[in-house]
């Protein structure tokens, strides 16, 4: 009942808050444009090489800018100020990288999900948001229900040892196998720092026999 009463209330304010900043950059709330990242923000984004920056157990892993500036703020803005308008342009972000890719595969994406404890004090899953912004551009089709968070941990920046509080956290749904038959695992989050993220549902799926992935995030720091 708590939960549903500061979603709620959250709602509101952002209904307001878009009221307001309907016109301004998300950024620097600038309002020389309609824009929700002005040309001057735009600028700003470092946008990395269109080769995988990491392999693991022969999965490329591709980031698309560095975790800076406009980026950053857009991502903290999604997250922790519910402004969930940003995710429309980091979706526009991660598709101008994502054409330069040359691995060109029949992709189905699929994301980290959220233990539904945080997705549900959040109010929704930031990802998610990005991934249906994100399908909307490429026409990739989304699968929510393939990989399942089944512990809850801590946040990754707040982690000493990333990788040991990741360990064992996800799971895959094997009644989904026979939707991704055929298909290339499109794995897509926000920030890279360790990769033990991306790394452990790399693993899970491994284990699964499913070979046919890459991932792709938003920023690396």
């Amino acid at each position: 009942m708590f939960l549903e009463l500061k979603n709620f209330l959250i709602n509101i304010i952002q209904a307001f808050l878009d009221l307001i900043y309907n016109q301004k950059c998300l950024v620097c709330s600038c309002a020389k444009t309609d824009e929700l990242l002005c040309k001057s923000c735009a600028k700003d984004i470092q946008y990395l090489s269109s080769f995988a920056h990491r392999i693991f157990y022969n999965v490329p892993i591709y980031s698309a800018t560095l975790y800076q500036g406009s980026v950053k703020k857009l991502i903290h803005k999604l997250k922790f100020n519910h402004r969930k308008k940003a995710s429309i342009p980091l979706a526009e972000i991660l598709f101008k990288y994502f054409k330069n890719i040359k691995e060109k595969n029949d992709y189905i994406i699929v994301f980290p999900p959220s233990y539904f404890l945080k997705s549900a004090q959040r109010g929704y899953n930031h990802m998610f948001l990005i991934i249906k912004e994100f399908s909307k551009l490429t026409k990739i089709s989304i699968n929510k229900n393939l990989i399942k968070k089944i512990k809850y941990t801590k946040p990754q920046y707040k982690a000493k040892n990333r990788h040991n509080n990741i360990k064992g956290s996800f799971k895959i749904n094997e009644k989904e196998l026979k939707n991704i038959k055929n298909k290339t695992i499109l794995i897509i989050d926000d920030i890279t720092t360790s990769g033990a993220t991306l790394e452990e549902i790399i693993k899970c799926l491994k284990e699964k026999n499913i070979n046919n992935i890459i991932c792709l995030t938003i920023s690396k720091t």
